[in-house]
């Protein structure tokens, strides 16, 4: 038995208590620590904050001018696969311990062969998901730039890599390519070790793509039966006659191509006509829309990653080629066609927008909203929260939080995510770069999660430096030294 922290000090009840520290050196704010009760036995509790109190009372019993008291919430035991709270209050004079690791996995609902997110605060517990859970009932990546939402995306996609699930990833700016290759570190203090995936990634562009010659793979669609709204957003038709022509045209015609468009167009007395033929010839000829197009059912594999490199695509082309692919393999999925999986979507402000909606919002709406039922999951990815659709976010029942300080956004995440407190909302706020807030239905206390390190390479913002002006960066030993820089300041005792 490892030696007391305190004992419990004044009143306390099943949900609360506190304790004078007698240990003050290893003790801290959000430490987890144990009390022993006689009818539930050990029961894990939570440090919520240490104060600096002047009681000479105190002072004369534990020998001390200073005496600090603990503030501790309880989280309760384990039993049966639910988190129960103690049914009485703990006893006031006994004593208080510090946790075992193993103690508070269980307690907290770690799956031991789960999706291996990082490390708990600044323990060595490692944050264990269910895998199912995560894929099913869908994944929310919350962060201002830079503070390592895409990176976190990627340490997910490499979980469930490895556990074969197929994926597609929307890639609009390249980032996750890079996975293909290994990570260069050595040591760490998450065990993990150095791999690529290029076995398990196979990269899509689209024919108009700068990037095509790079890619492993076309991608292609049908272009039929595009619907009006998909055509004016695609050539930006402004014009309300061209507009109205589009529609007439598309009366007359039944399971039509683009080519059928324009000749249809074509039979029309309207001087207006000619804009819009400009404009579908446009579409036809981007190389996007073709007579034999990739066969989607490929882009969900066992085993595989599907990633579309979106680079150099107009936003309105990226939009309906996330709207066509995904509603495709949406109705495959409901037909047993492919395999389950998740769809990981990267800038999902863009594709989902909480105001001026897309030709994918409604796509994406409706796996969110009923992809569950099918086994196909959704993760989304944003830098502003505050500006994807709600009906989105909300139904993202595991919702890993980065650094967020816009009011807007910070706005957003407490209307939209059940679970989130005011504390959360502050500790949100200075969360140094890699260190997460998760919230998730397989835990039942929203935990702070230091982000392990990626098994394979992460894709850089592009460096303003020269090479020969740029030191030796030892970017895993700066944000280890960050982070636990931010987890000492932020556990510290702070005085009254």
């Amino acid at each position: 038995m490892r030696s007391a922290l305190g004992r419990i000090h004044g009143s306390a009840t099943s949900f609360e208590f506190e304790f004078v520290v007698t240990n003050s050196k290893n003790v801290k704010r959000g430490d987890y620590i144990k009390v022993w009760n006689d009818k539930d036995g050990w029961v894990l509790a939570q440090v919520a904050d240490i104060l600096a109190v002047d009681n000479p009372k105190l002072s004369e019993i534990y020998r001390s001018k200073e005496v600090l008291i603990a503030k501790a919430r309880v989280l309760g035991k384990r039993e049966s696969g639910k988190l129960r709270m103690p049914t009485s209050p703990f006893i006031p004079g006994d004593n208080v311990y510090s946790a075992e690791d193993s103690l508070v996995a269980e307690t907290l609902g770690f799956c031991e062969d789960g999706v291996y997110i990082g490390l708990l605060g600044d323990t060595g517990v490692k944050v264990k998901l269910n895998p199912n859970t995560l894929v099913q009932k869908h994944v929310c990546i919350l962060a201002k730039t830079g503070s390592g939402k895409s990176y976190t995306a990627g340490v997910i996609i490499e979980e469930l890599l490895e556990r074969n699930v197929p994926l597609l990833i929307i890639d609009p700016h390249g980032e996750y390519i890079s996975m293909k290759k290994p990570g260069r570190f050595k040591d760490n203090e998450f065990g993990v070790e150095p791999r690529g995936y290029a076995d398990k990634i196979v990269v899509y562009a689209p024919p108009s793509s700068p990037f095509i010659n790079s890619a492993d793979k076309e991608l292609s669609l049908d272009g039929i039966n595009l619907s009006a709204e998909e055509l004016i957003e695609l050539s930006g038709l402004r014009s309300p006659t061209a507009q109205a022509l589009l529609y007439q045209a598309l009366r007359n015609l039944k399971d039509y191509t683009i080519s059928d468009i324009i000749e249809e167009v074509e039979n029309i007395r309207h001087s207006g006509k000619w804009t819009l033929i400009g404009a579908l010839s446009k579409i036809e000829n981007s190389g996007l829309f073709k007579s034999k197009p990739t066969d989607l059912r490929t882009l969900l594999l066992r085993g595989k990653a599907s990633l579309i490199d979106l680079r150099g695509i107009e936003p309105a082309y990226q939009n309906l080629i996330v709207s066509r692919v995904v509603s495709k393999l949406f109705e495959l999925r409901k037909k047993g066609e492919v395999e389950p999986g998740m769809i990981v979507v990267e800038e999902a402000h863009n594709f989902a927008p909480e105001r001026e909606k897309t030709v994918a919002t409604k796509v994406l709406r409706n796996v969110a909203s009923e992809g569950r039922k099918f086994g196909l999951g959704l993760m989304v990815i944003s830098q502003r929260p505050a500006r994807v659709d709600k009906n989105i976010i909300s139904q993202c029942n595991t919702q890993i939080i980065l650094k967020v300080t816009n009011p807007n956004d910070i706005n957003a995440i407490k209307k939209g995510i059940e679970g989130i407190t005011a504390e959360m909302v502050e500790e949100i706020k200075r969360l140094p770069t890699g260190t997460a807030v998760v919230v998730s239905p397989e835990l039942d206390v929203p935990v702070i999660v230091r982000v392990r390190i990626r098994k394979s390479q992460h894709s850089e913002a592009t460096s303003v430096m020269k090479e020969e002006e740029k030191e030796k960066e030892p970017v895993l030993e700066e944000n280890k030294e960050e982070k636990k820089g931010f987890l000492k300041r932020f556990f510290r005792s702070r005085k009254s």
